[in-house]
């Protein structure tokens, strides 16, 4: 099978610039996971909304019951 030099130039520019296309993306989603380990490695932070408020005290989430 013989293949003319303008087709094997579309051919290969098309899968340089697919790889290049995937190359952005991998960039991305590699900074986004870095990311989001450095945000979960920080961990204990005890000032932060959900720890904000103290827990209700024993006795104290329902009237007694029967």
């Amino acid at each position: 099978m013989k293949i003319k030099k303008s087709r094997l130039r579309e051919i290969v520019s098309g899968v340089v610039s697919e790889a290049a296309e995937e190359g952005r993306l991998q960039k991305i989603y590699r900074l986004s996971f870095s990311n989001m380990i450095k945000k979960a490695s920080t961990g204990g932070n005890t000032n932060t909304p959900p720890f904000t408020q103290r827990a209700p005290k024993a006795g104290k989430s329902a009237p007694p019951g029967d």
